[in-house]
């Protein structure tokens, strides 16, 4: 992990769970300073779009433990050792909408925390959806609720949608590009 010319002196994993580690790192900055930095290391994770056929869009309502309160967001989750982002897109649709896509494209990746996480994010629309199911995280409790493309964008105004990913898919359908 050298980066434009900053050195890694030392490197620390200070907590490591399942795929997410929190490691610090001292390094020398091009301008010689030497720094302390802590670091999330997660190896990605997908997000989905689900569109119906009705041309409506799926959102999960969850609780989110971090921030204390339930948000409505687009299905996401992350991926299994091994696993292709698209696989684990179609396995999170399974397990959090009971729905498999007949399509799935993928449409951006991005970074969600670069000030804290190195975390890549590959957002998917998912279309043709058809039932199947896959089983839940043991953690998971979702309610789910179709809405139109009009209703997310109240809902976003309104500070009743506040997650990144889902903002970021809502700016994307209103995008009239051809896609």
């Amino acid at each position: 992990m050298t980066k434009k010319n900053y050195k890694i002196l030392r490197k620390k994993v200070l907590f490591k769970k399942g795929p997410i580690h929190l490691v610090n790192y001292r390094v020398r900055t091009p301008h010689g300073k030497v720094l302390s930095r802590q670091v999330l290391e997660h190896p990605g994770c997908v997000a989905i779009i689900p569109r119906t056929a009705s041309g409506k869009y799926i959102l999960v309502r969850q609780y989110r433990f971090p921030l204390a309160k339930h948000l409505w967001e687009f299905p996401a989750g992350g991926r299994e050792p091994g696993e292709s982002f698209s696989a684990a897109a179609r396995r999170e649709l399974m397990e959090e909408i009971g729905m498999r896509p007949g399509r799935l494209q993928k449409i951006i990746a991005f970074f969600p925390t670069p000030g804290v996480s190195g975390e890549k994010m590959h957002l998917y629309l998912a279309s043709s959806l058809r039932p199947a199911s896959a089983p839940k995280d043991e953690d998971e409790e979702f309610e789910l609720r179709e809405f139109s493309l009009s209703e997310i964008g109240r809902m976003i105004r309104r500070g009743k949608i506040q997650d990144g990913k889902t903002v970021i898919g809502y700016f994307y359908l209103k995008n009239p590009r051809k896609r």
